[in-house]
């Protein structure tokens, strides 16, 4: 996902290297902002809290894949600066590595997002259905799922160049760029956007002090996911739509073919930048940041501040239930 497509180094060497020099730009301030952010998350859930709640579960795996995709920025700034010379192994490697965190990344998002719709809908089947199923499988399911998906990318990777990816056909270059692109954007973005509509709505029927804080930080979630993730995918598109046009006349396949090659060059550091923007959107998005007295306090608040409206608004409900006979066990 990280790597970038290209056949024949056919275009502009200026527009080409000008693309370089933006991405090693971008991806070393994503290095310079997520490592400490993500680092902070992790040390924190794992030194305050023993046993942490499924949602903060779910936060400190995100940081953790968004961690692991930042730690490989040195070797893309590397290989975005001269010839590949730490081998094809290492090269390997390394785009198992950051596709794997980076599908885990979207597919995290997209569980939060979920699993926020029905701590708002369902809070109590939520908190039963964590017990039963628990956290950890499927986390464990997330993970092994992203590490399969990672799998096409490296078989195609150019371990000359690293950076570049080799199909053995047209037909293989449209699959596994459109199952990239369905897999890794299209789906999830999909199911985040659907959950972040439906929360944003029950927010605005309940009279908790914190729905408006609540609704920004949703709309946030799904805008910098578009943000982030549309560029790199157009250019994927661009790539394909190359090759299904590869017939004469040639001049819009040559157009696009080089609209995809720059375009993977500069869209590709923005998927990084979105991961030190999600500690922020998920971990420091606390109540009164300003008071938490230390990075331990936003935690410490963190898990009640995501629940609460959903809580709030599943007690009344269940209340109202109860007085007309029915156990609690059968609200909604």
């Amino acid at each position: 996902m990280a790597s970038d497509y290209s056949g024949e180094e056919s275009d502009s060497p200026v527009a080409l290297n000008v693309a370089r020099q933006v991405a090693c730009a971008l991806l070393g301030l994503a290095f310079a902002l997520g490592v400490p952010g993500n680092l902070t998350v992790v040390w924190t859930v794992c030194r305050r809290m023993s046993a942490p709640p499924p949602t903060v579960l779910l936060i400190v795996n995100l940081a953790a894949a968004d961690l692991l995709t930042l730690l490989t920025v040195p070797f893309w700034i590397h290989a975005l600066a001269g010839p590949w010379s730490l081998g094809p192994f290492v090269c390997q490697g390394l785009v198992w590595l950051v596709n794997a965190s980076m599908y885990s990344g979207v597919l995290l998002i997209t569980l939060l997002s979920a699993e926020r719709l029905v701590a708002l809908a369902r809070p109590f089947h939520l908190q039963r259905w964590w017990r039963r199923a628990g956290a950890r499988r499927v986390l464990a399911l997330l993970w092994v799922t992203a590490l399969a998906l990672a799998v096409p990318a490296t078989l195609t990777a150019d371990t000359d160049a690293c950076l570049q990816r080799q199909f053995s056909s047209g037909r293989q270059l449209v699959t596994l760029l459109l199952l990239e692109t369905l897999a890794g954007f299209v789906g999830p973005f999909t199911v985040t956007a659907v959950c972040s509509a439906c929360v944003r709505s029950r927010l605005r029927r309940l009279r908790h002090p914190g729905r408006q804080r609540a609704g920004r930080i949703v709309t946030a979630v799904v805008l910098v996911f578009a943000a982030c993730w549309l560029p790199y995918h157009l250019s994927n598109a661009a790539a394909v739509a190359a090759e299904l046009l590869a017939a004469p006349p040639a001049e819009p396949a040559g157009w696009l073919h080089s609209a995809a090659h720059v375009g993977h060059n500069v869209s590709a550091p923005l998927v990084f930048l979105s991961s030190c923007i999600n500690p922020l959107l998920y971990a420091f998005a606390a109540r009164r940041i300003a008071r938490a007295g230390g990075l331990a306090g936003l935690f410490a608040r963190m898990v009640p501040d995501f629940y609460s409206e959903g809580a709030q608004h599943g007690d009344s409900r269940t209340a109202r239930e109860n007085t007309s006979g029915q156990p609690l066990d059968s609200a909604e």
